[in-house]
Protein backbone atom coordinates (compact mmCIF):
# COMPACT_ATOMS: atom_id res chain seq x y z
CA UNK A 1 0.00 0.00 0.00
CA UNK A 2 1.38 3.45 -1.02
CA UNK A 3 0.81 6.19 1.60
CA UNK A 4 0.92 9.70 0.89
CA UNK A 5 0.86 12.85 3.02
CA UNK A 6 -1.10 16.20 2.37
CA UNK A 7 0.08 19.20 4.57
CA UNK A 8 -1.84 22.75 3.93
CA UNK A 9 -2.81 25.47 6.66
CA UNK A 10 -6.41 24.27 7.17
CA UNK A 11 -7.63 20.47 6.94
CA UNK A 12 -10.37 21.75 4.23
CA UNK A 13 -7.14 22.76 1.92
CA UNK A 14 -5.42 19.76 2.73
CA UNK A 15 -8.38 17.40 1.65
CA UNK A 16 -8.72 18.84 -1.30
CA UNK A 17 -5.27 18.19 -2.50
CA UNK A 18 -5.89 14.42 -1.23
CA UNK A 19 -8.91 14.48 -3.23
CA UNK A 20 -7.51 16.15 -6.36
CA UNK A 21 -4.38 13.47 -6.51
CA UNK A 22 -6.46 10.36 -4.99
CA UNK A 23 -9.80 10.84 -5.91
CA UNK A 24 -13.42 10.92 -3.34
CA UNK A 25 -12.93 7.25 -2.74
CA UNK A 26 -9.38 8.07 -1.12
CA UNK A 27 -9.00 6.04 2.24
CA UNK A 28 -7.72 8.49 5.63
CA UNK A 29 -5.36 6.84 7.78
CA UNK A 30 -4.75 9.71 9.69
CA UNK A 31 -4.50 13.53 10.94
CA UNK A 32 -2.69 15.42 12.90
CA UNK A 33 -1.85 19.27 13.48
CA UNK A 34 1.72 20.48 13.07
CA UNK A 35 3.89 23.36 12.97
CA UNK A 36 3.11 23.76 8.90
CA UNK A 37 -1.06 23.39 9.01
CA UNK A 38 -2.46 20.08 9.21
CA UNK A 39 -1.25 16.94 7.68
CA UNK A 40 -3.58 13.63 6.58
CA UNK A 41 -2.16 10.34 5.90
CA UNK A 42 -3.71 8.97 2.83
CA UNK A 43 -4.10 6.15 0.43
CA UNK A 44 -5.85 5.23 -2.68
CA UNK A 45 -9.24 3.38 -2.34
CA UNK A 46 -7.86 0.97 -4.90
CA UNK A 47 -4.20 0.21 -3.09
CA UNK A 48 -6.51 -0.99 0.13
CA UNK A 49 -8.43 -3.72 -2.40
CA UNK A 50 -5.42 -4.86 -3.54
CA UNK A 51 -4.08 -5.78 -0.26
CA UNK A 52 -6.98 -7.40 0.78
CA UNK A 53 -6.94 -9.53 -2.58
CA UNK A 54 -3.31 -10.54 -1.88
CA UNK A 55 -4.11 -11.66 1.74
CA UNK A 56 -6.76 -14.11 0.25
CA UNK A 57 -4.33 -15.72 -2.10
CA UNK A 58 -1.76 -18.15 -0.51
CA UNK A 59 1.64 -19.04 -2.34
CA UNK A 60 1.50 -21.94 -4.19
CA UNK A 61 4.85 -24.37 -3.98
CA UNK A 62 5.83 -26.52 -6.65
CA UNK A 63 5.39 -30.10 -6.35
CA UNK A 64 8.10 -32.68 -7.41
CA UNK A 65 6.22 -35.11 -10.31
CA UNK A 66 7.24 -38.63 -10.92
CA UNK A 67 6.06 -40.22 -13.67
CA UNK A 68 6.79 -43.92 -13.92
CA UNK A 69 6.43 -46.81 -16.50
CA UNK A 70 3.36 -48.84 -16.94
CA UNK A 71 5.32 -51.82 -16.06
CA UNK A 72 7.93 -52.72 -14.12
CA UNK A 73 10.43 -55.50 -14.47
CA UNK A 74 13.95 -55.34 -13.42
CA UNK A 75 15.23 -54.31 -16.83
CA UNK A 76 13.07 -51.95 -17.19
CA UNK A 77 13.28 -50.14 -13.89
CA UNK A 78 17.09 -50.41 -14.33
CA UNK A 79 16.32 -48.88 -18.29
CA UNK A 80 14.01 -46.30 -16.43
CA UNK A 81 16.09 -45.03 -13.67
CA UNK A 82 19.41 -44.68 -16.72
CA UNK A 83 17.13 -42.46 -18.57
CA UNK A 84 15.57 -40.62 -16.00
CA UNK A 85 18.44 -39.84 -13.81
CA UNK A 86 16.09 -38.74 -10.42
CA UNK A 87 17.40 -37.94 -6.59
CA UNK A 88 17.77 -40.86 -4.69
CA UNK A 89 15.77 -39.40 -1.75
CA UNK A 90 12.61 -39.15 -4.40
CA UNK A 91 13.11 -42.32 -6.10
CA UNK A 92 13.83 -44.66 -3.23
CA UNK A 93 10.23 -43.84 -1.40
CA UNK A 94 8.83 -43.85 -4.92
CA UNK A 95 9.74 -47.37 -5.70
CA UNK A 96 8.30 -48.46 -2.60
CA UNK A 97 4.87 -46.46 -3.16
CA UNK A 98 5.05 -48.20 -6.52
CA UNK A 99 5.55 -51.50 -4.66
CA UNK A 100 2.79 -51.28 -2.05
CA UNK A 101 0.46 -50.08 -4.48
CA UNK A 102 1.05 -53.03 -6.78
CA UNK A 103 0.24 -55.46 -3.67
CA UNK A 104 -2.77 -53.81 -2.71
CA UNK A 105 -4.20 -53.91 -6.15
CA UNK A 106 -3.50 -57.17 -6.44
CA UNK A 107 -5.39 -58.27 -3.59
CA UNK A 108 -8.34 -56.12 -4.48
CA UNK A 109 -8.06 -57.78 -7.77
CA UNK A 110 -7.97 -61.44 -5.75
CA UNK A 111 -10.68 -60.15 -3.49
CA UNK A 112 -13.60 -59.23 -5.98
CA UNK A 113 -12.65 -62.35 -8.31
CA UNK A 114 -13.50 -64.32 -5.16
CA UNK A 115 -16.27 -62.33 -4.42
CA UNK A 116 -17.57 -62.44 -7.74
CA UNK A 117 -20.59 -64.87 -7.80
CA UNK A 118 -22.21 -63.31 -4.32
CA UNK A 119 -22.53 -60.15 -5.04
CA UNK A 120 -23.61 -57.93 -8.31
CA UNK A 121 -21.62 -55.52 -10.23
CA UNK A 122 -23.00 -52.28 -9.19
CA UNK A 123 -22.57 -53.36 -5.66
CA UNK A 124 -18.71 -53.45 -5.78
CA UNK A 125 -18.08 -50.38 -6.49
CA UNK A 126 -20.52 -48.93 -3.60
CA UNK A 127 -17.79 -47.96 -1.59
CA UNK A 128 -16.26 -46.11 -4.34
CA UNK A 129 -18.98 -44.29 -4.74
CA UNK A 130 -19.52 -43.22 -1.27
CA UNK A 131 -15.73 -42.15 -1.26
CA UNK A 132 -16.50 -39.84 -4.40
CA UNK A 133 -19.36 -38.38 -2.38
CA UNK A 134 -17.64 -37.84 0.65
CA UNK A 135 -14.98 -35.80 -1.39
CA UNK A 136 -17.79 -34.06 -3.48
CA UNK A 137 -19.40 -32.44 -0.34
CA UNK A 138 -16.15 -31.74 1.59
CA UNK A 139 -15.15 -30.08 -1.93
CA UNK A 140 -18.22 -27.76 -1.86
CA UNK A 141 -18.17 -27.10 1.82
CA UNK A 142 -14.51 -25.75 1.83
CA UNK A 143 -15.41 -23.46 -1.16
CA UNK A 144 -18.51 -22.12 0.24
CA UNK A 145 -16.29 -21.67 3.51
CA UNK A 146 -13.85 -19.71 1.13
CA UNK A 147 -16.97 -17.91 -0.48
CA UNK A 148 -17.93 -16.42 3.10
CA UNK A 149 -14.69 -15.43 4.53
CA UNK A 150 -14.28 -13.12 1.32
CA UNK A 151 -17.84 -11.89 1.91
CA UNK A 152 -16.56 -11.26 5.35
CA UNK A 153 -13.59 -9.79 4.06
CA UNK A 154 -15.40 -7.17 1.65
CA UNK A 155 -18.09 -6.21 4.00
CA UNK A 156 -15.76 -4.92 6.51
CA UNK A 157 -13.50 -3.44 3.71
CA UNK A 158 -16.40 -1.13 2.57
CA UNK A 159 -17.67 -0.60 6.46
CA UNK A 160 -13.89 0.55 6.79
CA UNK A 161 -13.67 2.93 3.82
CA UNK A 162 -17.23 4.19 4.79
CA UNK A 163 -15.80 5.19 8.48
CA UNK A 164 -13.16 7.15 7.07
CA UNK A 165 -15.50 9.02 4.68
CA UNK A 166 -17.72 9.33 7.70
CA UNK A 167 -14.92 11.27 9.11
CA UNK A 168 -13.66 13.52 6.20
CA UNK A 169 -17.09 14.79 5.83
CA UNK A 170 -17.28 15.52 9.89
CA UNK A 171 -13.10 17.31 9.70
CA UNK A 172 -15.11 19.15 6.78
CA UNK A 173 -18.09 19.87 8.39
CA UNK A 174 -16.20 21.24 11.64
CA UNK A 175 -13.95 23.57 9.59
CA UNK A 176 -16.55 24.47 7.78
CA UNK A 177 -17.95 25.73 11.27
CA UNK A 178 -14.46 27.13 12.34
CA UNK A 179 -14.62 29.71 9.56
CA UNK A 180 -18.33 31.00 9.71
CA UNK A 181 -19.80 30.41 12.86
CA UNK A 182 -22.99 31.43 12.01
CA UNK A 183 -23.77 28.61 10.51
CA UNK A 184 -24.25 26.64 14.08
CA UNK A 185 -26.14 29.28 15.19
CA UNK A 186 -28.49 29.28 12.40
CA UNK A 187 -28.41 24.94 12.42
CA UNK A 188 -29.44 25.18 16.21
CA UNK A 189 -32.15 27.72 15.45
CA UNK A 190 -33.58 25.35 12.36
CA UNK A 191 -33.12 22.16 14.77
CA UNK A 192 -35.08 24.14 17.56
CA UNK A 193 -37.83 25.21 15.15
CA UNK A 194 -38.74 21.58 14.19
CA UNK A 195 -36.55 20.96 10.89
CA UNK A 196 -34.72 17.66 10.52
CA UNK A 197 -31.05 18.23 11.38
CA UNK A 198 -29.93 16.64 8.20
CA UNK A 199 -32.25 19.19 6.51
CA UNK A 200 -30.94 22.13 8.39
CA UNK A 201 -27.46 21.64 7.54
CA UNK A 202 -28.19 20.80 3.99
CA UNK A 203 -29.78 24.24 4.33
CA UNK A 204 -26.62 26.10 6.42
CA UNK A 205 -24.10 24.40 4.66
CA UNK A 206 -24.59 26.57 1.40
CA UNK A 207 -24.68 29.83 3.33
CA UNK A 208 -22.46 32.64 1.80
CA UNK A 209 -19.62 34.32 3.96
CA UNK A 210 -19.37 37.66 5.05
CA UNK A 211 -23.19 37.97 6.21
CA UNK A 212 -24.15 39.61 9.23
CA UNK A 213 -26.78 37.77 11.62
CA UNK A 214 -29.49 39.10 10.16
CA UNK A 215 -28.54 38.87 6.65
CA UNK A 216 -27.99 35.68 7.40
CA UNK A 217 -31.46 35.18 8.86
CA UNK A 218 -33.08 36.59 5.81
CA UNK A 219 -31.24 34.33 3.66
CA UNK A 220 -31.94 31.37 5.26
CA UNK A 221 -35.85 32.92 5.14
CA UNK A 222 -35.80 33.38 1.33
CA UNK A 223 -34.01 29.76 0.72
CA UNK A 224 -37.25 28.47 2.59
CA UNK A 225 -39.84 30.57 1.08
CA UNK A 226 -38.24 29.13 -2.38
CA UNK A 227 -38.57 25.61 -1.66
CA UNK A 228 -41.99 25.68 -0.13
CA UNK A 229 -44.43 25.78 -3.00
CA UNK A 230 -47.69 27.08 -2.60
CA UNK A 231 -50.74 27.11 -4.98
CA UNK A 232 -51.99 30.37 -5.95
CA UNK A 233 -55.09 31.92 -5.59
CA UNK A 234 -55.73 31.81 -9.17
CA UNK A 235 -55.06 27.91 -9.34
CA UNK A 236 -56.92 26.76 -6.27
CA UNK A 237 -59.06 23.59 -6.26
CA UNK A 238 -62.35 25.90 -6.29
CA UNK A 239 -60.99 28.32 -9.07
CA UNK A 240 -59.98 25.26 -11.63
CA UNK A 241 -62.43 23.05 -10.08
CA UNK A 242 -62.33 19.12 -10.67
CA UNK A 243 -62.52 16.25 -8.94
CA UNK A 244 -60.85 16.08 -5.49
CA UNK A 245 -60.63 13.46 -3.07
CA UNK A 246 -59.11 14.30 0.56
CA UNK A 247 -57.13 11.84 2.20
CA UNK A 248 -55.52 11.09 5.27
CA UNK A 249 -55.06 9.00 8.64
CA UNK A 250 -57.66 9.28 11.37
CA UNK A 251 -58.67 12.39 12.91
CA UNK A 252 -56.52 15.29 10.41
CA UNK A 253 -59.64 17.10 9.52
CA UNK A 254 -61.05 15.49 6.28
CA UNK A 255 -64.60 16.40 6.73
CA UNK A 256 -64.53 19.83 8.68
CA UNK A 257 -61.88 20.95 5.65
CA UNK A 258 -64.32 19.46 3.10
CA UNK A 259 -67.30 21.12 4.29
CA UNK A 260 -64.85 24.62 4.23
CA UNK A 261 -64.28 24.10 1.17
CA UNK A 262 -67.62 23.46 -0.06
CA UNK A 263 -68.54 26.53 1.71
CA UNK A 264 -65.78 28.15 -0.48
CA UNK A 265 -67.67 26.64 -3.46
CA UNK A 266 -71.26 27.57 -2.47
CA UNK A 267 -70.59 30.86 -1.44
CA UNK A 268 -68.96 32.13 -4.71
CA UNK A 269 -71.04 29.78 -7.20
CA UNK A 270 -74.03 28.62 -5.55
CA UNK A 271 -75.46 25.18 -4.18
CA UNK A 272 -75.71 23.58 -8.26
CA UNK A 273 -71.88 24.13 -8.99
CA UNK A 274 -70.93 21.80 -6.02
CA UNK A 275 -71.44 17.86 -5.67
CA UNK A 276 -70.52 15.95 -2.58
CA UNK A 277 -69.51 12.18 -2.01
CA UNK A 278 -68.49 10.03 0.85
CA UNK A 279 -66.45 6.99 0.77
CA UNK A 280 -66.74 6.74 4.76
CA UNK A 281 -68.74 3.73 6.09
CA UNK A 282 -66.87 2.54 8.59
CA UNK A 283 -66.35 5.48 11.04
CA UNK A 284 -69.85 6.15 13.50
CA UNK A 285 -71.73 8.83 12.24
CA UNK A 286 -69.19 9.95 9.73
CA UNK A 287 -71.58 10.16 7.12
CA UNK A 288 -74.43 12.23 9.31
CA UNK A 289 -71.69 14.82 10.22
CA UNK A 290 -71.23 15.74 6.10
CA UNK A 291 -74.94 15.30 5.57
CA UNK A 292 -75.62 17.98 7.91
CA UNK A 293 -72.80 20.40 6.53
CA UNK A 294 -74.42 19.66 3.02
CA UNK A 295 -78.09 20.44 4.44
CA UNK A 296 -77.17 23.88 5.65
CA UNK A 297 -75.28 24.57 2.33
CA UNK A 298 -78.38 23.00 0.07
CA UNK A 299 -76.19 20.08 -0.85
CA UNK A 300 -76.87 16.63 -1.27
CA UNK A 301 -74.41 14.54 0.18
CA UNK A 302 -73.93 10.52 -1.63
CA UNK A 303 -71.85 7.56 -0.56
CA UNK A 304 -70.00 5.41 -2.63
CA UNK A 305 -68.85 2.28 -1.61
CA UNK A 306 -66.37 0.80 -4.32
CA UNK A 307 -65.43 2.04 -8.12
CA UNK A 308 -68.64 1.37 -9.34
CA UNK A 309 -70.77 3.46 -7.54
CA UNK A 310 -68.31 6.75 -7.74
CA UNK A 311 -68.06 6.21 -11.51
CA UNK A 312 -71.89 6.20 -11.26
CA UNK A 313 -71.69 9.38 -9.10
CA UNK A 314 -69.29 10.99 -11.08
CA UNK A 315 -71.31 10.08 -14.13
CA UNK A 316 -74.33 12.04 -12.45
CA UNK A 317 -72.41 15.50 -11.36
CA UNK A 318 -70.20 15.60 -14.81
CA UNK A 319 -71.60 19.16 -15.15
CA UNK A 320 -70.84 19.97 -11.31
CA UNK A 321 -67.82 22.92 -11.20
CA UNK A 322 -66.20 20.70 -8.32
CA UNK A 323 -66.52 17.57 -6.58
CA UNK A 324 -65.37 17.00 -3.18
CA UNK A 325 -65.13 13.34 -1.68
CA UNK A 326 -64.43 12.60 1.69
CA UNK A 327 -62.53 8.92 2.68
CA UNK A 328 -62.51 6.36 5.06
CA UNK A 329 -59.29 8.06 7.65
CA UNK A 330 -56.81 5.11 7.90
CA UNK A 331 -53.34 4.49 9.30
CA UNK A 332 -50.54 5.18 6.74
CA UNK A 333 -49.61 1.72 7.21
CA UNK A 334 -53.26 -0.24 7.26
CA UNK A 335 -53.86 -2.76 4.35
CA UNK A 336 -57.05 -0.89 2.96
CA UNK A 337 -55.07 1.85 2.14
CA UNK A 338 -53.64 1.00 -1.22
CA UNK A 339 -56.88 -0.70 -1.99
CA UNK A 340 -59.20 2.63 -1.39
CA UNK A 341 -55.96 4.43 -3.60
CA UNK A 342 -56.73 2.33 -6.47
CA UNK A 343 -60.69 2.71 -6.52
CA UNK A 344 -59.90 6.52 -6.31
CA UNK A 345 -57.09 6.15 -8.97
CA UNK A 346 -59.14 4.29 -11.46
CA UNK A 347 -61.53 6.70 -11.20
CA UNK A 348 -59.02 9.81 -12.10
CA UNK A 349 -59.88 11.32 -9.04
CA UNK A 350 -57.22 14.16 -7.46
CA UNK A 351 -56.24 13.20 -4.42
CA UNK A 352 -55.20 16.02 -1.46
CA UNK A 353 -53.50 14.79 1.13
CA UNK A 354 -54.16 16.53 5.19
CA UNK A 355 -51.16 16.56 7.29
CA UNK A 356 -51.66 17.26 10.91
CA UNK A 357 -49.32 19.65 11.74
CA UNK A 358 -48.98 18.57 15.69
CA UNK A 359 -47.87 15.39 14.85
CA UNK A 360 -43.77 14.10 14.72
CA UNK A 361 -41.92 14.96 11.45
CA UNK A 362 -40.77 11.28 11.37
CA UNK A 363 -44.68 10.05 11.40
CA UNK A 364 -45.64 12.47 9.25
CA UNK A 365 -42.63 11.50 6.43
CA UNK A 366 -44.09 7.97 6.83
CA UNK A 367 -47.26 8.72 5.74
CA UNK A 368 -46.31 10.99 2.72
CA UNK A 369 -44.57 7.99 1.50
CA UNK A 370 -47.79 6.02 1.85
CA UNK A 371 -50.17 7.60 0.16
CA UNK A 372 -47.67 9.33 -2.32
CA UNK A 373 -47.28 5.74 -3.75
CA UNK A 374 -49.52 6.51 -6.77
CA UNK A 375 -49.11 10.59 -6.53
CA UNK A 376 -50.75 13.35 -4.98
CA UNK A 377 -51.80 16.53 -6.49
CA UNK A 378 -50.98 18.83 -3.25
CA UNK A 379 -51.55 18.97 0.40
CA UNK A 380 -53.26 21.00 3.22
CA UNK A 381 -51.90 21.81 6.44
CA UNK A 382 -54.62 21.13 9.45
CA UNK A 383 -54.38 22.12 12.77
CA UNK A 384 -52.02 24.81 12.77
CA UNK A 385 -54.18 26.57 15.46
CA UNK A 386 -52.90 23.75 17.54
CA UNK A 387 -49.15 23.02 16.58
CA UNK A 388 -46.42 24.85 18.62
CA UNK A 389 -43.77 24.09 15.98
CA UNK A 390 -44.10 24.06 12.09
CA UNK A 391 -40.70 23.20 11.09
CA UNK A 392 -41.44 19.61 11.01
CA UNK A 393 -44.64 19.71 8.58
CA UNK A 394 -43.13 22.27 6.04
CA UNK A 395 -40.02 19.90 6.51
CA UNK A 396 -41.60 17.33 4.79
CA UNK A 397 -43.80 19.26 2.41
CA UNK A 398 -40.32 20.64 0.96
CA UNK A 399 -38.70 17.23 1.38
CA UNK A 400 -41.18 15.67 -1.38
CA UNK A 401 -42.06 18.05 -3.04
CA UNK A 402 -45.85 18.79 -2.26
CA UNK A 403 -47.34 21.41 -3.28
CA UNK A 404 -49.75 23.11 -0.47
CA UNK A 405 -53.32 24.46 -1.15
CA UNK A 406 -54.86 25.45 2.17
CA UNK A 407 -53.94 25.93 5.62
CA UNK A 408 -56.44 24.64 8.06
CA UNK A 409 -56.83 26.92 11.85
CA UNK A 410 -59.60 26.03 13.90
CA UNK A 411 -62.76 23.94 13.38
CA UNK A 412 -65.11 27.10 12.77
CA UNK A 413 -66.89 26.49 8.78
CA UNK A 414 -65.88 28.30 6.32
CA UNK A 415 -63.99 30.78 8.47
CA UNK A 416 -60.95 28.73 9.58
CA UNK A 417 -59.25 27.91 6.23
CA UNK A 418 -56.81 29.94 4.18
CA UNK A 419 -54.77 30.14 0.91
CA UNK A 420 -51.53 29.04 1.92
CA UNK A 421 -48.72 31.44 2.00
CA UNK A 422 -44.98 30.77 1.89
CA UNK A 423 -43.86 34.04 3.76
CA UNK A 424 -46.43 33.61 6.69
CA UNK A 425 -45.70 29.87 7.01
CA UNK A 426 -41.92 30.76 6.97
CA UNK A 427 -41.80 33.57 9.43
CA UNK A 428 -44.21 31.74 12.07
CA UNK A 429 -42.00 28.54 10.96
CA UNK A 430 -38.90 30.40 12.36
CA UNK A 431 -40.55 32.88 15.40
CA UNK A 432 -41.72 29.82 17.22
CA UNK A 433 -38.99 28.50 19.59
CA UNK A 434 -39.30 25.36 21.84
CA UNK A 435 -38.98 26.08 25.31
CA UNK A 436 -35.87 25.70 27.61
CA UNK A 437 -36.76 22.05 28.37
CA UNK A 438 -36.68 21.06 24.99
CA UNK A 439 -33.77 23.26 24.17
CA UNK A 440 -30.09 21.87 23.48
CA UNK A 441 -26.90 22.90 25.50
CA UNK A 442 -23.94 23.73 23.22
CA UNK A 443 -22.19 21.15 23.91
CA UNK A 444 -25.28 18.45 22.81
CA UNK A 445 -25.29 20.78 20.10
CA UNK A 446 -21.55 19.79 19.35
CA UNK A 447 -22.46 16.89 19.51
CA UNK A 448 -25.70 16.78 17.53
CA UNK A 449 -23.62 18.57 14.53
CA UNK A 450 -21.49 15.78 14.98
CA UNK A 451 -23.80 13.05 14.73
CA UNK A 452 -24.84 14.49 11.47
CA UNK A 453 -22.36 14.61 9.91
CA UNK A 454 -21.24 11.52 10.15
CA UNK A 455 -24.22 9.44 10.04
CA UNK A 456 -26.30 11.68 8.48
CA UNK A 457 -29.45 11.77 10.65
Amino acid sequence: MKLKKFTAPTTREALQKLRAELGEDAIILSTKRTAAGTEVLAAASQDLDDVAMQQDKQPEKPQAQIVSPTSWTRSERAQYQAQQPVNSAVAEPSARADKIAQQVAAQRSSLLSNNAPSMAPEQRFDNDDMVSEVGRRRSQAASQAMVNEQAAVLEEIKQMRQLLKDQMNMIAWRDSLEKNPLKAELWNHLSNAGFSPLFARTVVDKLPGGLTEAQAMDWVQNVLKKNLAVVNAQNDMVETGGTYALVGPTGVGKTTTTAKLAARCVVKYGADSLGLITTDSYRVGAQDQLRIYGKILGVQVYTAQNHADLQQLRSTMQRKRLILIDTVGMGQRDSRVAEHTKILTDSHVKRVLLLNATSQTETLDDVVRHYKSTGLDGAIVSKLDEAIKLGGVLDVVMRHKLRLHYIATGQRVPEDLFLADSRVLVHRALKNRASQAFSSSDEELKWKMAQVSTTGL
